[in-house]
């Protein structure tokens, strides 16, 4: 998936995706020729446009409208981006067939409530994040896993696991919250907020200990592997309860590059996991319009709509970036908190099968020899590549 979403033949783009979204951005905040009514219309354009690019990007027509032409000279060279930037053309013509079509349908009076669905829709895929973050770790715990386990819960385990999560937001607190400086230079508010978020990280180590319990010790389970997922969840689900404090009006008044550059790292990261569960379901069942450059199309039209309903968020709270964001930070820790024994669960039980393999395996070829039946020999040969495959 990394491999596809960094080819050249399609960072155009992705190009596109970021600066354009950076720009409408700004003019729905400052209301730049009435951009604050229609920037709602024209991201859902944006993205509907590339959602109809992915779906016909499987076919030769497809790949030659939207995929840039690169040689092995790469993208050194003005031909590509010339290619690269028309291969945007079809996107816009699609675009704005799509935003005149809403505007007559919808007409002015209207123009509104495309930007509160839009804020809404942040909302929900701010739980999504939550959910598809979630689902990643739960992915790892499933590779990791070995024989039933026991898990440790409770008693001094918790305790070292809360003082284990202390320490490692400690030195990022003093990073991302007093930007390196000696706390005892800070307001006496700003080290009340920073102390308590340490304590409040403390209690929720142990009280989600508790909360997971019963989900960690189901039988048969490797309550290690379930141990650990229950970690990386909430040690992002925490990192997440950072990002919301940091942004939000009681710790800084505008936001710093660092925190954009981290806005687009989280939400590439979301889209990537989005895209890869859509791509490997699409594999299983041969479903072409989700594999290879339509992946990256899906994920661009999941990034318009995620730019757009920040975007429209923002400027329907008359807000600024930083609420915003934290608003979504905030969601998505509490989601990935809440959802913890069920998302454990899901890792499920480990495959016992392989460990029998060899002994299944064993038995199956000295059989025929005891029986000397061909009939039964050639039979149970048949079962042996039918188990085999099964296994495999």
């Amino acid at each position: 998936m990394l491999r596809v979403f960094s080819s050249p033949s399609t960072l155009p783009h992705l190009i596109f995706l970021v600066a354009f979204s950076g720009f409408l951005y700004i003019a729905m905040k400052i209301d730049l020729f009435g951009s604050e009514a229609q920037g709602g219309v024209i991201f859902l354009s944006l993205s509907i446009s590339y959602f109809f690019a992915a779906l016909i990007a499987p076919s030769r027509f497809g790949e030659w409208m939207f995929n840039s032409e690169h040689s092995e000279t790469g993208i050194l060279n003005r031909n590509f981006w010339i290619g690269g930037f028309a291969r945007i053309l079809p996107i816009l013509v699609v675009a704005g067939v799509v935003w005149v079509l809403s505007n007559f349908a919808l007409g002015d009076d209207n123009l509104n409530k495309v930007k509160l669905f839009l804020a809404m829709l942040f909302i929900v895929m701010s739980v999504f994040q939550g959910i598809s973050l979630t689902l990643g770790w739960v992915v790892y715990a499933r590779k990791v896993q070995k024989a039933p386990r026991n898990s440790k819960t409770g008693g001094l385990i918790s305790l070292v696991r809360s003082g284990i999560a202390v320490i490692v937001f400690t030195p990022l607190v003093w990073w991302f919250g007093y930007g390196t400086e000696d706390p005892r230079n800070a307001k006496l508010s700003a080290n009340i907020v920073w102390l308590l978020f340490l304590i409040i990280i403390a209690l929720l180590g142990t009280a989600l200990d508790r909360y997971t319990k019963r989900a960690r010790e189901r039988q048969g389970t490797d309550g290690v592997a379930l141990d650990m997922a229950f970690f990386l969840i909430f040690i992002t689900a925490c990192w997440h309860l950072l990002g919301a404090l940091r942004r939000s009006p009681l710790t800084t008044e505008q936001s710093t590059g660092g925190m954009l550059i981290e806005e687009g790292a989280l939400m590439s990261i979301s889209i990537l996991l989005a895209v890869w569960s859509m791509s490997n379901k699409g594999k299983k069942r041969g479903w072409r319009i989700f594999q290879g450059q339509s992946a990256i199309f899906w994920g661009i039209g999941f990034g318009f709509t995620y730019a757009g309903s920040i975007s429209s968020l923002t400027a329907l709270s008359e807000g600024s970036l930083l609420t915003t964001t934290a608003i979504g930070h905030a969601i998505t820790a509490l989601v990935m908190m809440a959802i913890l024994p069920v998302s454990i669960s899901w890792v499920g039980k480990p495959d016992t099968e392989e460990v029998k393999q060899p002994l299944v395996l064993q038995s199956i070829a000295v059989a025929p020899q005891k029986m000397g039946n061909p009939t039964d020999t050639e039979r149970r040969t048949n079962e042996d590549e039918d188990i085999v495959e099964l296994l495999d």
